[in-house]
Formats: structure tokens, sequence, C-alpha cells
């Protein structure tokens, strides 16, 4: 079984109600960190999650909320006497940047009690996390709009949408996206959506979920000021959106 921990279901907005997006995979035998923004050490705490604990690490672009907790997380991996190695996944664009700001940070390998493993990954090729979970990327909009300034400024503009794929169920999770058209990157079924919703609107969701027709939608990447307008949205939408949850800060699914 398959089960997924909301760490933290907060947007780039800093809120004291929840943490930046992060999610924890558990396999039957790994546990896979999805995002580790700002106060990722500290969310783990408050969910009673031994860091130590955490196998895998992907980061999916370079937004502060989605990447700025690993430094000090790798840190606290060191405090707490971690011995076994952990793996840090990226695009393959995002890697330079990421190995430099951790050694920047002084995570310097040769002081570390544990060996830090680095993977790329590409768009459209199978990544193997664990024997029965994988995942494929696509490139969506979220961050189109700093195209101009990428040559200027040396960026990555990686920004993946993920498709999981676990016992043959598909699970799509959004990270940050640009539109309400990338959720329509995959073509393959969908029976679980983790979507973002700081930067569509609930009304174009529904189309998107007209389409898509999963058996569960999850939402995240939440708004303070935004959270009346979805719950009221959902409750006079009901039946438009079937199995639709806001979710929270330690909300848990099971996935058999």
């Amino acid at each position: 079984m398959l089960k997924i921990k909301f760490i933290g279901t907060g947007s780039a907005k800093a809120s004291l109600k929840r943490n930046f997006t992060s999610l924890l995979i558990q396999t039957s035998n790994e546990n896979i960190l999805m995002d580790c923004g700002e106060g990722i050490s500290k969310a783990l705490l408050q969910q009673n999650i031994d860091m130590n604990f955490i196998d895998k690490i992907i980061i999916s672009h370079l937004h502060s909320d989605h990447f700025a907790g690993l430094a000090g997380l790798l840190t606290n991996f060191k405090l707490l006497g971690r011995i076994k190695p952990v793996r840090i996944i990226t695009h393959k664009s995002n890697l330079p940047f990421i190995k430099n700001f951790l050694f920047s940070s002084f995570i310097i390998p040769e002081r570390m009690n544990y060996e830090i493993q680095f993977e790329d990954f590409d768009y459209e090729k199978d990544i193997i996390l664990t024997d029965d979970l994988k995942f494929l990327t696509k490139q969506n909009s979220h961050l189109s709009k700093y195209q101009i300034h990428q040559e200027n400024y040396n960026l990555s503009l990686a920004s993946p949408s993920f498709l999981f794929t676990y016992a043959n169920k598909n699970i799509i999770f959004t990270s940050d996206i640009g539109s309400v058209d990338n959720l329509l990157l995959f073509s393959e079924p969908v029976d679980i959506l983790i979507c973002e919703i700081t930067h569509i609107y609930m009304a174009e969701l529904v189309e998107v979920l007209q389409k898509l027709k999963p058996s569960e939608t999850y939402l995240i990447h939440i708004p303070d000021e935004k959270e009346k307008e979805i719950l009221d949205f959902l409750s006079t939408h009901d039946s438009e959106f079937g199995n639709t949850f806001l979710t929270y800060d330690g909300f848990e699914i099971s996935v058999p």
C-alpha cells in the first residue's frame, strides 16, 4: 500500500495555519519527500516524522517554497546522527544550482556523516523510485514568465508536472502550474489528482475534472485568503466535483 501524508499544504505566502506544500510518499520500503520549502524540518517534527526515515527527496522546481529548506534538512540529518545515504532527485537543469546551493550552505560531503547522492531526470522518461513506484514528468508553463530573464541570470526554467504510477494507479501531482491547461498534459487515465489551487480558479477546475474524471482530487498549495472561497465553491458545486477534498497539514491518503 502507498501512503501519502501532506506535510504542508500552503501557498508561497507564509502562513501561521499551513506549512509550504510538501508531501511524504511512503511505500512498503521507502519514504520519499516531495519538495522541501523553508521550515520543512520543523514541519516534519510537527507531524511526528522521524527525519532519518526519509530516503529520497524530490525537488520539483526552484521557487523557494519548494526547495529552500533543503540545506537545513540535510544539516538536521547530520545533527541527528544519520548514517544511511539520502538521494536528491531533480530535473537535470536544476542540479548544478542545487549542488552549489548546498556547498555554499556548508553542506560539504567530506564533513557529513552520510552520503548525499544526486540523481537528475529529463522530461518524458521514467524514473524508478521503488519496485512498485515510478514517475514521468512533462514541462508545464509555470515558469514561462521568466524566459525574458533566463539568459541574464542563468535561470533554470524547469517546472515539471508529475505522473506517478503505483500498482497500475496513476497519480498526477502538479506542483505549481501556469494555467489550467497544464492539468491536461498527460493522456493516461487519472485515478488521483493532487492539484495546486493558487494559480487557477475553481470554475476552471470543474471543466478539467469533467475531462479527466479522477476518482479522487486533492487540492494543495492553498492561500489562506482563498480558503473560504474554495470551501464555498465546493459546497455549492458538490455534484460537479465529486470526491474533491481541500487538504490540510497532516492529511493522509492511502492508495491500495
